[in-house]
This record gives structure tokens, C-alpha cells and sequence, in this order.
């Protein structure tokens, strides 16, 4: 029988025998290539020597290659880190301490100095020099906590020690002037803007903001306090300390510095401005010149803070402009008239000085301010006659003006002072019923069995002034928009110098009524008068249709009239006129329309064929046939017939 050696050795047979077949076609093969021909192949150049070159992984991919750009992250591109936050004061409990001490010691202050006038103790000498000894020892002991801590950050208790004691000191100069009377106010100013100097100093020196706003805090909340009401010598006082803020605020760029002390000396000049115009016991030199002096202030303190704080400086510039507003009418007319008329010719002069230093905001705020003076500074001037007079004469000067420099701010200006002005002359100097009825009183010079005044030949002259400045504002007004283009849309365009056409027609049909009842006061003459305005109104819209071809201003106003000429003549001529008058103004609107369409359609037709001489060639046309007003002027078309 077999056994498992003998499978084993069947099975190592059959492998050397498979082994050896193998070896022999291999071999069958290499004689078989030995004894083929080999091809013969071209000459190659010799190889060059190897330089060696970096590996593959350092050498720089191709300059053709593209680059594999990663694919945006979902949500929208990736955000721009943000800046690390300033770190938040943290209130410990050493440092409520201290905060609550300095109030507490300041209100100890003020007790000492106000009860004690009131009850009577000690004297008004020791009142105020036991206050002034007190700020000294606490600015002193305040100075030594911070050099015995020996960090770079001043301790909570020495920043509170050296803010109570310049309070104290502050305080203590205010009572001695406002209370007590041992100092004139031109030695008590000095020493108030000395006090807050020196503390506004410590505060630079260590690098402590809040120091600099405690100080200015403190003095700002206990004076009005001290003095009892907001009077010119408290203003005068928060005002040296403004002066004293503006230096550190600028050379730290700390502009809530600025800003606290500018807030504190506006809101005493404004409630010594209500208190004056509401009758108050001091007289009118001290409180205008207060108020003038915290404008100018304000005024410095915004240049001076600059661009580290753009809003905070733009509210330096206008907050002060409200006391003086408020001051103005409460003084006579014509010192009032001044002051507001003089605070309004500075700050539209600034406009322009910020405006050509790139500074919008300061340059927007002053505009503003100084456009609301000059309103308040006519207003007060005025004291008889017509208002509109004025408003319509300076909105038409700086409609002229915004021509002339192309600006946009004295067009502003302009809108304000001309919409005040003709809402004044809708109301009482040139109201619709001069232009619509007869006899108005008083724009006729002799009423029906009466006979005329001289308070009736003023009141037509002023509606004649009034209507001329209508139209005059309106003209400049259209006039400078075109020059600024600053109305890029057709629509937009249509809608604003539709609108000024309208006002423009008022005052023209004003000024023709008013003249023809100043040369003869009868209903012959008013109906005279319309006959004239209708047929004017379609001749200058010939005109103006004309110079449409080549300006498309001209021609938005030639509709406006054509449209107003036809309402005029079925809502108003047609029932209001009578006899000849009625009949001479259709006949003469309608040949004038007439006149207009037939040569309207003939310069249409020879715009349209370019001018094209005998011999059917195009003659040439000059830039000056050819130019257009604005890129779209006329929208790629000729204009329609």
C-alpha cells in the first residue's frame, strides 16, 4: 500500500518535470534571437555629459502651467478678520470704591460750599479755602498712590484721589466767583482753565482716558450745582475747561474728551439762551458773548479733533450753533439781524475751506448750520414790508452761485431759503388771489368808492418784487441744474424743471398782472394782463421748442408751457375772461400754437435730413448745430414733430 511519502514524492516528480520543459522553450527561444538579424538604426549624437539639476519636488512648476486655484468656501466669500476688541473696564470692587468715594467727597465739597453760604458758616474766605486745601492734599496724596504702585497703569484709587481733588479745586474757583464775589470772572477764567489743565495733564502723563473724563465729568456735574442756574459766568467757566480739553484730546486723539467738555459748555450756554429769551435778570452783552464764544470753540475743537473722530467732530460744529439761534431773536433787530447774519457769512465761508480739504462732514454740518442762520438772520432783519423779498433774492444769489462753481451745497441752500420764500409769498405777499380775481384787496390801488394809499402802491410793489425774485430764482435754479447735472435720470429731469417752470410761470404771470394794475387799477387792464400772459406763454414755448432740437432742457420746458397755456385757457380764460378780452386771448394762443407747430414740424424735418443741399448730398454741420447738452440728451433720437 502507498503511503503519504510516496504522494509527496509523485507530486516533487511532476513539478521538475514541468521545471524542465519550462528551461527548454526558453532556450528554444534565445537561439531563435541570436539567430535573427538585428535592424539597422540611425547614427544617434553623443550624449551629453549629466549637469546635475535639483530633484524633481524642488524645482518650480512651469510658468505655463495653471495653477490649481481652490474652490470659494460656501456661504460667500471669507470674511476679513476682525480687529482685537478693546478690552473692557472691569469693574472690581476696589475700583466701584474708589469711583464711589471721589462722588461722594465731590458732593461733600459742594455741600460745604453752598450749605454753608446758606446757613452761614464760617465765612466765604474759609468756604473757599478750605475747599482749595482739600483738592490739593487729595491731588497730592493721588500723585503718591501712583508712584508707590510702580506699574505701568495707574491704580483706580490714585486716578479717583487726583479726579476729586481738580474737581474740588474747580469748584472751589467757580464758588468764589459765582457765590461769593472775591474773584472777577477775567481772574476766575484763567484759573478755572489752569485747574483743569493741570489735570487734564496728569491724565496725559500717566496715559489714562479715564482720568481725563473723570475730571471733566466731575467739574461738569457739581459747577451747575454750585452756581444754582445756568448763567454767562458758568458758561464761561465749562468753557476754559473746553479749552483745556481741546489740547489733550488732540494730542492723544481722544476725541470723547473733546466731546465731553463741548456738551457741558453747549448745554450751559443753551440754558442761559432759553433763560435770556425767556426774560431773564442778565443783560444782553455777557449772554451773546458766551454763546459766541462756545460756538467758537465748538468750531475749534472740530478741527482740531480731525479724522481720528469725524461724527464727534461734526457734532462739535453744530451743537453750538443752537444758543446763538436762540439768543438772536431775543436781542434788538438789528443787533440780533447781525449776529445771526454774521454766524451764518463764517460758517458758509468755512463751507467752502472744508469743502476743498475733503472734509464732507464738517463741510455738510456747517452748511447746514449756516443756512438756518441766514433763514433766521432774514427773518429778523425784515421787520416791514414783504419777507419773500429777501429769501427769493438769496436763494436766487446761491442758485447762481452753485453755477457758477458747480457745487452742489450752495444749490441746496438755495432749495431751503427759495421754498420758505415762496410759501411766504403763496401766503400773504403774492397769493393766488392777486392773479386770479379782481379787485383783491390790497393789490388794487383804488377799491370800488375808494381811492388809492400809499400802504396799497406798497403792498402791489411788493408783490410785483416778490413775483420778478420768483422768477428769477427759478430761472438760476434750472440754469444750475443743467450746468451741475446733477439729475442724470429723464424722469427725474422732467419732474424738477416741470416743477420750477411752474414756479417760474407764477412769478411771471405775478409780475405782468401787478404792472398792468400799477399802470391802470381797473378789470380792463387785469383782463389785459391774462390776454398777455396766455399769448406769452405759447410764444416763449415757440421759443423754447426750438431750442429743444438741440438741448433737451429747453424743450422739457417748451412743454410745460404748451400744457400750462391749454389748461390756462379751459379752466381759466374760458370763465373767467369776458367779451373781447376772452376772444383776443384764444385767437391769439391759437396762432401763436399754430405758428409754433408748423415751424416746430419744419426744423424737425431739417434736423432730421441733416441739412442736405441740392444736389441730395448731406452738407456738413458744425459742432456747434450738432453738440447736444449732456450724454443723453435726446436719447440716440431726433426729437418728434
Amino acid at each position: 500500500m502507498s503511503t503519504p511519502q510516496d504522494a509527496v514524492l509523485a507530486r516533487l516528480d511532476g513539478d521538475l518535470v514541468g521545471l524542465t520543459r519550462e528551461v527548454e522553450r526558453i532556450r528554444a527561444d534565445l537561439h531563435t534571437l541570436r539567430t535573427t538579424p538585428a535592424p539597422v538604426r540611425p547614427a544617434l549624437p553623443p550624449a551629453p555629459v549629466p549637469v546635475w539639476a535639483p530633484p524633481t519636488a524642488w524645482a518650480p512648476p512651469p510658468a505655463w502651467a495653471p495653477r490649481a486655484v481652490p474652490p470659494p468656501p460656501r456661504g460667500g466669500p471669507a470674511r476679513p478678520p476682525r480687529p482685537p476688541r478693546t478690552p473692557r473696564v472691569s469693574w472690581t470692587p476696589a475700583r466701584l470704591l474708589a469711583v464711589t468715594g471721589g462722588a461722594t467727597t465731590v458732593l461733600g465739597v459742594v455741600l460745604l460750599l453752598v450749605l454753608a453760604a446758606g446757613r452761614g458758616w464760617f465765612g466765604p474766605e474759609a468756604r473757599v479755602i478750605g475747599g482749595a486745601l482739600l483738592g490739593l492734599a487729595l491731588v497730592g496724596v493721588g500723585v503718591r498712590v501712583r508712584r508707590r504702585a510702580g506699574t505701568d497703569e495707574a491704580p483706580a484709587g490714585a486716578v479717583a484721589l487726583v479726579a476729586t481733588g481738580v474737581a474740588a479745586l474747580f469748584l472751589a474757583d467757580v464758588a468764589a466767583v459765582a457765590l461769593f464775589d472775591l474773584l472777577p470772572l477775567a481772574l476766575a477764567a484763567p484759573l478755572a482753565l489752569a485747574v483743569t489743565a493741570g489735570g487734564l495733564a496728569l491724565a496725559d502723563r500717566w496715559r489714562h482716558l479715564g482720568l481725563a473724563l473723570g475730571v471733566l465729568v466731575a467739574a461738569a456735574l457739581a459747577a451747575p450745582l454750585v452756581v444754582g442756574a445756568p448763567t454767562p459766568t458758568l458758561v464761561t467757566v465749562l468753557l476754559a475747561a473746553q479749552v483745556a480739553a481741546v489740547v489733550v484730546a488732540r494730542r492723544r486723539a481722544w476725541p470723547v474728551v473733546a466731546a465731553v467738555a463741548a456738551v457741558a459748555s453747549t448745554l450751559a450756554a443753551l440754558g442761559a439762551a432759553i433763560r435770556f429769551l425767556a426774560g431773564g435778570t442778565f443783560s444782553d452783552l455777557p449772554t451773546t458773548v458766551a454763546v459766541l464764544a462756545v460756538l467758537a470753540a465748538g468750531v475749534a475743537s472740530a478741527v482740531a479733533v480731525g479724522a481720528p473722530g469725524r461724527a464727534v467732530a461734526a457734532s462739535l460744529l453744530g451743537l453750538p450753533v443752537l444758543p446763538v439761534l436762540l439768543v438772536a431773536p431775543g436781542l434788538a433787530r438789528v443787533p440780533g439781524a447781525l449776529v445771526a447774519g454774521g454766524v451764518a457769512v463764517a460758517l458758509l465761508l468755512a463751507v467752502v475751506a472744508w469743502d476743498s480739504a475733503h472734509q464732507r462732514p464738517l463741510a455738510l454740518v456747517a452748511g447746514t448750520a449756516g443756512t438756518v442762520s441766514l433763514l433766521v438772520a432774514t427773518l429778523i432783519a425784515v421787520d416791514a414790508g414783504p419777507v419773500s423779498v429777501p429769501l427769493l433774492a438769496e436763494a436766487a444769489v446761491l442758485a447762481v452761485a452753485a453755477a457758477v462753481s458747480r457745487r452742489v451745497g450752495p444749490l441746496v441752500a438755495a432749495a431751503v431759503l427759495g421754498l420758505v420764500g415762496l410759501a411766504t409769498a403763496w401766503a400773504a405777499d403774492a397769493p393766488p388771489d392777486l392773479l386770479a380775481d379782481f379787485p383783491t384787496r390790497p393789490f388794487v390801488l383804488v377799491a370800488p368808492g375808494g381811492t388809492a394809499t400809499s400802504g396799497d402802491v406798497a403792498e402791489l410793489v411788493g408783490a410785483l418784487a416778490t413775483s420778478l425774485l420768483l422768477g428769477a430764482a427759478a430761472a438760476a435754479a434750472v440754469v444750475a441744474l443743467a450746468r451741475l447735472d446733477v439729475l442724470r435720470d429723464r424722469t427725474q429731469k422732467a419732474v424738477a424743471v416741470g416743477g420750477l417752470g411752474v414756479i417760474g410761470l407764477y412769478g411771471a404771470t405775478g409780475t405782468v398782472l401787478a404792472t398792468a394794475l400799477l399802470v391802470s387799477p381797473t378789470r380792463g387792464a387785469f383782463l389785459v394782463g391774462h390776454v398777455l400772459v396766455t399769448v406769452s406763454w405759447t410764444a416763449v414755448a415757440l421759443v423754447l421748442l426750438v431750442r429743444g432740437l438741440q438741448s433737451s432742457l429747453p424743450r422739457i420746458l417748451g412743454g410745460v408751457l404748451v400744457v400750462a397755456a391749454v389748461v390756462k385757457l379751459l379752466l381759466f380764460d374760458l370763465t373767467a375772461l369776458d367779451g373781447l378780452a376772452r376772444v383776443a386771448a384764444f385767437l391769439g394762443a391759437g396762432l401763436v400754437l399754430l405758428a409754433a407747430g408748423t415751424g416746430y414740424a419744419r426744423a424737425v424735418a431739417g434736423a432730421a435730413g441733416g441739412g442736405a443741399g441740392a444736389d441730395g448730398t448731406a452738407a456738413p454741420t458744425s459742432d456747434a448745430s450738432s453738440s447736444t447738452v449732456g450724454p443723453s440728451a435726446t436719447g440716440g433720437r431726433q426729437p418728434e414733430a
